[in-house]
């Protein structure tokens, strides 16, 4: 049965809301809802941490914490080490090292066995080697406790480090410093480092092609044995379990572990001072710019932390900061923008302050950085903003620690940190006594304006000011990727051997059309259809290329997206698809490398070419070629292989690929006559000898007249 609702007049209705209005009203006079007269109660002081503490016998300390909410069990294993023992050929081994213990297993347990165990049980366990300190976590159930402790201490203790896990590790590296000047944030902190430290220093440096290459597994054996001494592991275990169990299975476990008694890590010198400069790094891919004011900062056990702290966010640290209030708010000129008080806690650590704005008000926007850092050393902050940035400090810090693991874990963090079991408290205490008079101290003596380092990346063409007009001395990095080093051995070209790798390369060309014909080539049209394999997925398309020769082409790829197209002119590149169009800053250097390797300029210039016979022929796939050396300041480790008909049948060199560098093998056949010349129709190109690249040529046209507008940036 319906049930209709009841029917109220509109008189009645007149009525009640004139006495919900009216009581509003009382509402609003009464003061004990006004929000203003609300009494905020003080936030509660930290609590002394208490989990229970023990050493083992070989001096491995624990610190323990009970909590059944949820049958979980996590613990981290913490020591301190230090990039100093890492040598300046190995960078990048402290993250091989930390990675491959716990992807290349143990001992008696392999890595890819660890991953389906703890898979299979719903547990992880993880390792790293940073710069000041090194891990080894474990998450799991409670009833998987003994097994996941144990194989943790394995991992400690005994890792293998196999081959092919170390060589997937540099792949992981080598593909992070291909890609690391393509994001601006990343970049931006990367050279802000080196301007502080120095890029000599050992936390300013970066793993290059040529250090991953270098690492070895006895590199990773001798760090291990450095790093994770178990008198210096500090190991915080929480969750579900009783202590005196514990106990017993990480005295079972781990008591017995010994090492090799090295000496404790010590830290790097610190970096001179220098006075205020400007460091420039160009980044032409992007239509905006970062700028970072800094210079060294200080430990956290510095008096000055509470009120540094407190200065952050009143300079930098939220949306009623002064750095947001007056270039973002007020002068619209940040996409971002904030500041850093600096500290650390085993070794100083570094002040900033940071922007990022579109390119034409770069240096509107530094003038501005630069203005607001130094006031904040000249004049205390307003009563309001004080409050503000105080409380914000203390609330932040309080809900920092809500959690019974957070107060574990911190405690364990302290004790391998050198700091006292009270820091907390006593940084709390210090905060509380927090003026406008002591942040403004404290700025005097940890801001600098007179030693700062500016840092630019943008594109310098579209600033708004010449970086010079900021009176301060420029100095321009260089963010270019040294290529990997070579791995074809070769001695200088004897004059027999330079003899015959010129006519081996000629005789092709001959049989190719000879070097006139290829010579007279001014333009090429090459259509193709290709497949594209990568990562297991291969993509199907037509490509339609036009290249002036030397420097311009345009390239026309139909994608199963839509139609994609780029093309340079010599002096810049641009890529455009789906209504978007791109600078490419690469596209120069690509097109001088193509062309470089290209068969106009091999067979149209084969007497040119410095190159020279390797001795004997080598076997591929069973069929034999002579192989030449060509010597080119643009493509390492290149060579020619000459099949027994005469004809260039492969290429090998290093490239760029799509995961980072790579070792390209391009193979040609099918040739066909084309006008005056023979062209390959089939080409196959490997990446490290897996399958990337087929193309199959549908037609090839010579010398016929391309526009100039084929290669010149398109406008949307």
């Amino acid at each position: 049965m319906n049930r209709s609702r009841p029917f109220v007049p509109g008189a009645a209705i007149a009525c009640l809301l004139a006495g919900v209005l009216a009581g509003a009203s009382q509402a609003q006079l009464d003061s004990r809802f006004d929000p203003k007269q609300l009494v905020t109660p003080p936030l509660r002081h930290i609590q002394p941490v208490k989990p229970e503490r023990l050493k083992l016998k070989n001096g491995l300390v624990v610190f323990l914490l009970e909590n059944h909410d949820l049958p979980v069990v996590s613990g981290e294993a913490r020591v301190r080490t230090t990039p100093s023992w890492v040598p300046d050929d190995r960078v990048g081994l402290g993250g091989v090292t930390g990675e491959v213990m716990r992807s290349g297993g143990t001992a008696r347990h392999s890595g890819d066995w660890l991953d389906d165990r703890l898979a299979a049980i719903g547990a992880t366990i993880g390792t790293d080697v940073g710069a000041d300190l090194a891990s080894a976590d474990f998450r799991c159930l409670s009833d998987n406790t003994d097994e996941v402790v144990g194989l943790l201490a394995e991992i400690l203790r005994e890792p293998a480090f196999p081959e092919d896990k170390i060589e997937l590790a540099r792949v992981g590296l080598r593909r992070a410093i291909a890609s690391r000047n393509d994001d601006m944030i990343p970049l931006l902190v990367r050279v802000a480092g080196q301007a502080v430290y120095g890029r000599g220093s050992p936390y300013a440096r970066q793993p290059e092609y040529a250090t991953v290459e270098a690492i070895q597994r006895a590199d990773c054996v001798r760090l291990h044995r450095q790093v994770f001494e178990p008198s210096r592991v500090v190991l915080a275990v929480f969750g579900d379990f009783k202590t005196a169990a514990m106990k017993q299975l990480l005295a079972a476990k781990l008591g017995d572990w010994k090492g090799a008694g090295g000496p404790a890590p010590s830290l790097p010198a610190a970096s001179a001072a220098r006075p205020a400069h400007l460091v420039f790094a160009p980044k032409e891919d992007v239509t905006q710019s970062g700028i970072v004011l800094t210079h060294l900062g200080f430990r956290a056990d510095d008096p000055d932390y509470p009120a540094m702290d407190v200065l952050q966010t009143a300079l930098g640290g939220g949306f009623q900061s002064r750095l947001v209030n007056r270039i973002r708010t007020e002068r619209g000129l940040a996409y971002a923008t904030g500041a850093r008080a600096g500290e650390d806690y085993q070794r100083p650590g570094v002040f900033l302050a940071y922007s990022l704005t579109k390119s034409e008000s770069t240096m509107v926007a530094l003038d501005l950085l630069r203005e607001e850092v130094r006031k904040v050393t000249e004049a205390p902050f307003t009563g309001e903003e004080l409050q503000r940035a105080k409380e914000s400090v203390q609330n932040q810090f309080v809900f920092n620690f809500e959690q019974p693991s957070a107060v574990l874990f911190r405690a364990a963090f302290f004790e391998v940190t050198g700091y006292p079991q009270d820091f907390l408290q006593r940084y709390q205490q210090g905060l509380e006594t927090v003026s406008a008079a002591s942040v403004l101290e404290a700025a005097r003596r940890k801001i600098h304006p007179d030693r700062l380092a500016v840092v630019v990346v943008g594109k310098e063409r579209d600033f708004d000011r010449p970086l010079d007009s900021a009176g301060l001395a420029v100095e321009r990095v260089d963010i270019s990727i040294p290529p990997p080093p070579s791995k074809v051995a070769v001695g200088e070209a004897t004059p027999e051997a330079a003899s015959k790798g010129r006519a081996w390369l000629q005789r092709a060309a001959d049989l190719a059309g000879g070097t006139g014909a290829w010579a007279a080539i001014r333009t090429a049209i090459v259509e193709q259809d290709q497949q594209v394999s990568m990562q297991g997925q291969s993509v199907s398309l037509k490509s339609s290329s036009s290249w002036a020769l030397p420097d311009h082409r345009a390239v026309v790829r139909q994608l199963p997206v839509g139609e994609m197209r780029e093309g340079t002119d010599g002096s810049a590149g641009w890529v455009s698809m789906m209504g978007q169009v791109q600078d490419q800053p690469g596209a120069v250097e690509n097109v001088k490398q193509d062309y470089e390797r290209s068969l106009f300029r091999l067979f149209g210039h084969a007497g040119e070419i410095p190159m020279q016979a390797m001795p004997g022929p080598q076997t591929v796939d069973g069929v034999s070629y002579d192989v030449a050396f060509v010597k080119s300041e643009l493509l390492k480790d290149w060579t020619l292989s000459f099949a027994s008909d005469g004809r260039l049948a492969r290429m090998e060199y290093q490239t760029q690929g799509p995961q980072g560098p790579a070792h390209a093998t391009v193979t040609l056949s099918d040739w066909r006559g084309v006008g005056k010349i023979q062209y390959p129709h089939q080409t196959q190109v490997l990446m490290d000898g897996k399958p990337f690249l087929e193309s199959r040529v549908t037609q090839a046209k010579f010398n016929e007249a391309i526009p100039d507008s084929m290669f010149r940036k398109p406008n949307l």
